[in-house]
């Protein structure tokens, strides 16, 4: 993964530079991707903004990947025109793509909400959660994705979300750059070959993002949601991965978190061609620290003495985005953490 990683800069797509991503940007670039892409609209949103998929890639293994499911959640969406662009070029790499055009069939979703984009807004136009209408799909671009898995069949898909800044990589002082998930399939959590697969290449993946961002990994919350997109992906047996992009210090565009995105697809995707993963075992999968809600700060200051009633106390003093938290009475007085991360 650091290999890619690495070269990031050398395919990054000028021009997006900032979280806030609109439709009229994607709709530009992928009009303007070359003939080794297959660009088609796959349905319009609430609003009549047409949605566009795109393809490349002709092998018996097919991945489906989408983006801004929520359309304040951009990292994928930018880092999706990194890929196109390595994708497309021709320079030492040339193995690689090789590899993944002749065994892979790709079908990408570029902004699967863009009405949601334009208001810079998790929901889409009507104020609906995309991601919580896998079983009614009551909204056009739930019923867009819910029949693109249906009829690519993915084996594998991959559904990528940003995570806010405050999320921790368990209970540690390091941010969770990266969350990841293998959405349970049934209320049980069984674990059924495709979700294994999901499993293995996390692990896969994971031991690759140590060499980036050390104890920065983490798993989100599996708690079934049979209403989640996740979820009922899994369910028709495709290797369903969940991506959430968080934080990394002094990045507050992601840019830093994007190169990361990037070193991931592109390891995937390759892992997925070359099998690497499947020799992982599942039990590492269950050590990633969970993903530890509000549990970083913009600033934090410690054994701060404070008054109450007469009485002073110290205690550790937490700020998020000007709002002090001091903690409620399970927690008042200390904000320790592991001190080794």
């Amino acid at each position: 993964m650091k290999k890619f990683f690495d070269i990031q800069e050398r395919y990054r797509e000028a021009g997006l530079d900032t979280r806030e991503v609109k439709h009229a940007e994607v709709v530009q670039r992928v009009k303007s991707l070359p003939p080794m892409f297959s660009v088609a609209p796959v349905g319009q949103s609430a609003e009549g903004r047409t949605i566009y998929g795109v393809r490349s890639g002709n092998g018996a293994t097919r991945v489906l990947l989408w983006s801004q499911m929520h359309g304040n959640e951009s990292t994928a969406t930018r880092t999706f025109f990194d890929v196109f662009n390595f994708l497309s070029a021709s320079d030492e790499y040339d193995f690689w793509r090789a590899k993944i055009a002749s065994q892979l069939s790709l079908s990408f979703i570029p902004m699967l909400n863009p009405d949601g984009a334009e208001r810079n807004r998790r929901e889409n136009a009507c104020g609906i959660d995309i991601n919580r209408d896998a079983l009614r799909c009551t909204t056009p671009e739930g019923r867009i994705l819910r029949e693109q898995i249906q009829t690519f069949a993915p084996h594998f898909s991959f559904n990528l979300h940003d995570q806010e800044s405050y999320y921790s990589a368990g209970v540690s002082r390091t941010p969770a750059t990266i969350a990841f998930l293998a959405p349970p399939s049934d209320l049980l959590e069984s674990i059924p070959d495709n979700r294994r697969r999901a499993m293995q290449l996390i692990v896969w993946l994971n031991n690759q993002l140590q060499k980036i961002i050390p104890y920065g990994v983490a798993k989100w919350n599996d708690t079934y949601e049979p209403r989640a997109f996740g979820e009922w992906a899994q369910a028709q047996n495709s290797a369903t991965i969940l991506i959430e992009s968080g934080e990394y210090y002094d990045d507050p565009q992601r840019e830093f978190v994007r190169k990361v995105h990037f070193g991931i697809l592109l390891e995937a995707l390759s892992a997925i061609t070359s099998f690497e993963y499947v020799c992982e075992p599942v039990s590492p999968y269950f050590a990633i620290p969970w993903n530890r809600e509000k549990g970083m700060f913009d600033t934090l200051l410690r054994q701060q003495p404070l008054t109450v009633n007469g009485t002073t106390y110290v205690s550790d003093i937490g700020i998020r985005e000007g709002v002090q938290f001091i903690g409620d009475f399970e927690t008042f007085g200390s904000l320790e953490k592991d001190e080794n991360k």
